[in-house]
């Protein structure tokens, strides 16, 4: 079974480049990309795709900051990820890609 990684914030910035990196290192993974924007996401998702071809790589639709968004998309992943590990990672603006492999490698250290 594959390990899921769900990543806010996945179609640019820190949250793109977390993506980019987690591939890089095991293109194994599977990343649910959650965003606003569903064409970018698709967009990212395609690029994705195309360089980790082994990859399992997911979109699902969410607005952190709107209750309804996220409750609806929390639903949404509930269905879709039974009985799948999911690690969630709340990209923000002043975290470091490199801050993050660690927690993630403790966790599955766990799993």
């Amino acid at each position: 079974m594959r390990k899921v990684v769900l990543i806010t914030g996945a179609s640019s910035g820190i949250g793109l480049a977390l993506c980019k990196r987690l591939l890089a290192e095991d293109d194994e993974l599977h990343l649910c990309l959650a965003c606003r924007n569903m064409s970018k996401a698709e967009a990212v998702c395609a690029a994705l795709l195309a360089s980790h071809p082994t990859a399992e790589v997911t979109i699902v639709q969410v607005d952190v900051s709107n209750l309804q968004s996220f409750f609806r998309a929390s639903k949404e992943l509930k269905q879709r990820m039974i009985k799948k590990w999911l690690y969630v990672i709340r990209v923000e603006d002043h975290l470091q890609v490199s801050e993050i492999r660690p927690y993630i490698s403790k966790c599955w250290d766990h799993a």
